[in-house]
């Protein structure tokens, strides 16, 4: 195993300065380079040689897009005056909402693709949660939006009512709501350089809006 950086003896304290960054910085992906951690986590580590394809991804590699989307959820937390547990889960879903990318990856008749990185980044989040010592509610809820974050790409046009409240119900039931994954959502898509996409949550937003409690 390579050295660790100088300041992060360990898991535990990678864990501890993370949290720190995802809970008060105000530009998430500077604190994390700057202070070694994306080669103190080798889960970080595992984005940045990790390619996307550019007609979707011009932004560079998935280390790349998931730094933005983090300092947009932290940007979004600033404006929106959240407080710190929210915030610390709005930028660390939205930092690792790619990470099962690493093991999906393939290329396949020219292109990049990575068919199952939402499901399979809510079992690395978890495993890399228990790890670092993370505070298991924010693990479990950051899993939930990340294994959901694709649902949009499930359906094309509005989403059933059915549709829109059983995601409802699955990220209540992790303790979040439909108003994070939307922001982590919408981070997703507007951190993809010049191929930055609609907001695709506001029509399970706007659904959401028409259903009973």
């Amino acid at each position: 195993m390579p050295d660790r950086p100088r300041g992060i003896p360990s898991d535990t304290a990678a864990g501890a300065a993370l949290l720190a960054i995802a809970r008060g910085e105000r530009v998430p992906s500077h604190a994390i380079r700057e202070r070694g951690l994306v080669e103190a986590v080798p889960e970080l580590a595992a984005l940045a040689t990790t390619p996307q394809d550019p007609e979707w991804h011009p932004e560079g590699d998935v280390l790349v897009h998931s730094l933005g989307a983090a300092d947009l959820a932290a940007a979004y937390a600033v404006e929106h005056g959240v407080d710190d547990d929210r915030r610390a889960l709005l930028v660390f879903a939205a930092l690792f909402h790619d990470i099962g990318k690493p093991d999906t990856t393939r290329r396949r008749d020219g292109r990049i693709i990575s068919y199952g990185h939402a499901e399979r980044g809510a079992q690395v989040i978890r495993s890399m949660g228990r790890r670092l010592r993370l505070p298991q509610p924010l693990v479990i809820a950051a899993a939930a939006i990340a294994e959901t974050h694709m649902a949009p790409a499930s359906v094309q046009g509005e989403p059933s009512a059915r549709a829109v409240r059983r995601l409802r119900a699955r990220l209540e039931e992790a303790g979040t709501s439909l108003d994070d994954w939307a922001v982590v959502v919408r981070c997703d898509g507007e951190a993809r350089g010049s191929a930055a996409r609609p907001d695709a949550s506001v029509p399970w937003l706007r659904v959401a809006g028409t259903l009973d409690c």
